[in-house]
């Protein structure tokens, strides 16, 4: 009986990944590659975008004397105003220069697109 019951808790636990993996909306690669295109044409983002956690973290990179809020915020505003569909983004700020020389990603700021 105790067999029974962990199989159906384990088949119903795969059961509901599954669902949840299937009707989660990921944002198209076009939808991306206009979105790095759109940072990258402004001097505040001079490194290319990274995609994070299924598409629901888009992390930036800056230099060091940019304001890493400003810098969040900045990026949500410039992807919005060319109606891409990014609300409920995540937007990371990073320090560009010690990502380069230390390979240390210390999150300076964060903003969500809304």
């Amino acid at each position: 009986m105790k067999r029974t019951i962990i199989f159906l808790l384990i088949a119903a636990s795969v059961g509901v990944t599954l669902y949840i993996n299937q009707t989660t909306k990921r944002l198209s690669d076009e939808v991306k590659q206009l979105a790095e295109s759109i940072l990258l044409e402004d001097e505040w983002f001079p490194a290319r975008p990274v995609w994070w956690e299924d598409d629901k973290i888009l992390a930036v990179g800056v230099l060091p004397e940019i304001n890493g809020d400003e810098a969040a915020k900045k990026a949500c505003q410039m992807m919005l105003a060319r109606s891409l569909p990014v609300q409920g983004l995540n937007v990371e700020v990073y320090d560009v220069l010690k990502i380069q020389r230390q390979d240390d990603w210390t999150l300076l700021a964060s903003s969500k697109c809304q």
